[in-house]
Protein backbone atom coordinates (compact mmCIF):
# COMPACT_ATOMS: atom_id res chain seq x y z
CA UNK A 1 0.00 0.00 0.00
CA UNK A 2 1.17 3.88 -1.13
CA UNK A 3 0.84 6.51 1.77
CA UNK A 4 -2.68 6.99 0.37
CA UNK A 5 -4.04 3.74 1.57
CA UNK A 6 -4.31 2.37 -2.07
CA UNK A 7 -2.67 -1.02 -3.43
CA UNK A 8 -0.51 -0.33 -6.63
CA UNK A 9 -3.31 -1.52 -8.99
CA UNK A 10 -6.20 0.84 -7.04
CA UNK A 11 -3.37 3.59 -7.75
CA UNK A 12 -2.93 2.38 -11.37
CA UNK A 13 -7.03 2.02 -11.72
CA UNK A 14 -7.49 5.68 -10.52
CA UNK A 15 -4.58 7.22 -12.74
CA UNK A 16 -6.38 4.81 -15.71
CA UNK A 17 -10.02 6.99 -14.76
CA UNK A 18 -8.44 9.95 -14.79
CA UNK A 19 -6.89 10.01 -18.19
CA UNK A 20 -9.60 8.49 -19.63
CA UNK A 21 -12.58 11.40 -18.38
CA UNK A 22 -9.59 13.89 -19.49
CA UNK A 23 -9.32 12.18 -22.57
CA UNK A 24 -12.99 11.51 -23.49
CA UNK A 25 -15.05 14.16 -21.40
CA UNK A 26 -17.13 11.17 -19.71
CA UNK A 27 -15.74 8.30 -17.69
CA UNK A 28 -15.95 4.86 -19.13
CA UNK A 29 -18.33 2.12 -18.76
CA UNK A 30 -17.77 -0.82 -16.31
CA UNK A 31 -18.04 -2.93 -19.78
CA UNK A 32 -15.58 -0.55 -21.21
CA UNK A 33 -12.87 -0.41 -18.43
CA UNK A 34 -13.09 -4.40 -18.30
CA UNK A 35 -11.95 -4.76 -21.98
CA UNK A 36 -9.40 -1.52 -22.08
CA UNK A 37 -7.77 -3.13 -18.40
CA UNK A 38 -8.27 -6.88 -20.12
CA UNK A 39 -10.03 -8.32 -16.98
CA UNK A 40 -11.98 -11.20 -17.11
CA UNK A 41 -15.10 -10.38 -15.59
CA UNK A 42 -16.49 -6.72 -13.82
CA UNK A 43 -16.33 -7.48 -10.46
CA UNK A 44 -13.04 -6.55 -10.17
CA UNK A 45 -13.64 -3.21 -11.77
CA UNK A 46 -16.34 -3.04 -9.10
CA UNK A 47 -14.25 -3.36 -6.42
CA UNK A 48 -12.06 -0.80 -7.88
CA UNK A 49 -14.28 1.51 -7.94
CA UNK A 50 -16.64 0.65 -4.31
CA UNK A 51 -12.05 0.63 -2.83
CA UNK A 52 -12.21 4.21 -4.13
CA UNK A 53 -15.40 5.37 -3.35
CA UNK A 54 -15.16 4.21 0.31
CA UNK A 55 -11.79 6.35 0.49
CA UNK A 56 -13.59 9.48 -0.75
CA UNK A 57 -11.18 9.80 -4.41
CA UNK A 58 -14.23 8.89 -6.45
CA UNK A 59 -18.13 9.73 -6.36
CA UNK A 60 -20.92 7.89 -8.14
CA UNK A 61 -24.25 9.66 -9.25
CA UNK A 62 -27.38 7.23 -8.74
CA UNK A 63 -29.19 5.75 -11.13
CA UNK A 64 -27.34 7.27 -14.14
CA UNK A 65 -24.56 5.42 -16.59
CA UNK A 66 -21.30 6.55 -16.88
CA UNK A 67 -21.27 9.15 -13.44
CA UNK A 68 -17.91 8.11 -11.96
CA UNK A 69 -16.21 11.36 -10.78
CA UNK A 70 -13.21 11.92 -9.67
CA UNK A 71 -12.61 14.36 -6.05
CA UNK A 72 -9.44 16.70 -5.85
CA UNK A 73 -7.98 14.15 -3.29
CA UNK A 74 -8.18 11.12 -6.00
CA UNK A 75 -7.24 13.89 -9.14
CA UNK A 76 -4.28 14.54 -6.95
CA UNK A 77 -3.52 11.37 -6.49
CA UNK A 78 -4.16 10.18 -10.00
CA UNK A 79 -1.67 13.29 -10.96
CA UNK A 80 0.90 13.90 -8.87
CA UNK A 81 1.08 10.66 -6.29
CA UNK A 82 0.44 13.55 -3.35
Amino acid sequence: MNQFGLTHKQAKFLKFLANFIDQNGYSPSYEEMKQILNYKSKSRIHAFVHSLRKRGYVRLLPYMKRTIMITKEGISIARTGK
